[in-house]
């Protein structure tokens, strides 16, 4: 008797394992993590609709321990299982950094996925030409702090910083920052896909 239990027991696990559990998690990654799963319509568009900007990034040096010249979340982009339940998700960094612009008095976020972190640490104290989305520029909801103006490319030359843990040293040498094309569009489309709340990704694309 006991024998036909473990025997029931081990069947459902198997049931539940091999056919409820991938049902849930492909009805979680249609309906509730890809909400804006149509947003490579739009990158293009977005990344042609430019305009170019001149700002000053502040100091990223002398910070306190454990504290990073940016912010940073990871992002589900597909939640999945292997091996009867082993985590095998995939996930991309989020990475954003504010600044505020006193010229235009906006607010700025500049927004890179999946970059080496030192890439915060040598923007630092520089001049940088920002791309930003031209309807974002003229549109006075955006560049709040709550509604920040986004950045997802940059270039920049100046002495180059290297970070080493929390401290950064300046080697002297001059270095360029220049986003190259691919990663701009990957910032765009990451960002419209799972970053964008999305009643805002269907105001501004789906009811046009």
């Amino acid at each position: 008797m006991r024998l036909f239990k473990n025997m029931s027991g081990f069947i459902g696990y198997l049931i539940g394992a091999a056919i409820v559990l991938p049902l849930i998690i492909i009805v979680w990654n249609k309906y509730f993590l890809k909400e804006n799963n149509n947003a490579e319509l739009f990158v293009k568009p977005y990344t042609v609709n430019l305009v170019e900007i001149s700002t000053h990034i502040p100091d990223m040096k002398g910070l306190p321990v454990g504290e990073y010249p940016y912010e940073e979340k990871l992002v589900n982009t597909k939640i999945a299982t292997k091996n009867m339940g082993r985590d095998a998700s995939n996930r991309s960094r989020y990475a954003f950094k504010d600044i505020y612009d006193n010229v235009l008095k906006k607010n700025i976020r500049i927004v890179m996925f999946d970059i080496n972190r030192s890439f915060w640490y040598k923007i630092g104290d520089s001049t940088v030409i920002m791309k930003v989305n031209k309807d974002d520029l003229n549109n006075p909801k955006y560049g709040t702090k709550e509604k920040p103006l986004i950045c997802f490319s940059l270039k920049s030359a100046h002495s180059s910083l290297t970070a080493i843990g929390n401290n950064v040293e300046d080697n002297g040498k001059i270095y360029k920052i220049d986003t190259s094309p691919e990663q701009f569009e990957y910032n765009v489309y990451m960002y419209l896909t799972y970053v964008m709340p999305k009643a805002e990704f269907k105001e501004r694309f789906e009811k046009k």
